[in-house]
């Protein structure tokens, strides 16, 4: 990292969610946008610049995986996407596989999010 916070895009309509990754990611490492739909995450990365997004899958409106999906059509597949799920299943699996997005399981390690979140942004400067 280069001194600057990695600025990270975050969608969940779950506001206790909000909060904890907020003071998981609190600090001067990681700056945070953080949204309540996916209406809003799409508008947020079509404003500002991002490093990374953190999606919750279901939310209402647009999913994790629209959002998903648009960040792809206008970044590629390198932009790294995290989504945040209790799914597990082969669908999910599958979905995730092709739009080159990496997932997190829920419940959150709220421990472990920057450090999850550091190596996923690491890996893909290299």
């Amino acid at each position: 990292m280069s001194g600057m916070p990695w600025r990270i895009l975050v969608a969940d309509d779950d506001p206790t969610a909000c909060l904890l990754t907020q003071a998981a990611l609190g600090g001067s490492e990681f700056a945070l946008v953080v949204v309540n739909n996916g209406s809003d995450a799409l508008a947020e990365f079509e404003r500002s610049s991002f490093d990374i997004a953190l999606l919750d899958v279901e939310m209402p409106g647009l999913d994790g995986f629209e959002v998903c999906s648009a960040i792809r059509l206008a970044r590629g597949d390198a932009f790294p996407v995290v989504l945040v799920t209790g799914r597990s299943d082969p669908e999910f699996l599958e979905r995730a596989d092709q739009l080159s997005a990496r997932y997190m399981a829920k419940p959150v390690n709220w421990a472990l999010l920057a450090a999850f979140l550091r190596s996923v942004l690491i890996a893909e400067t290299r």
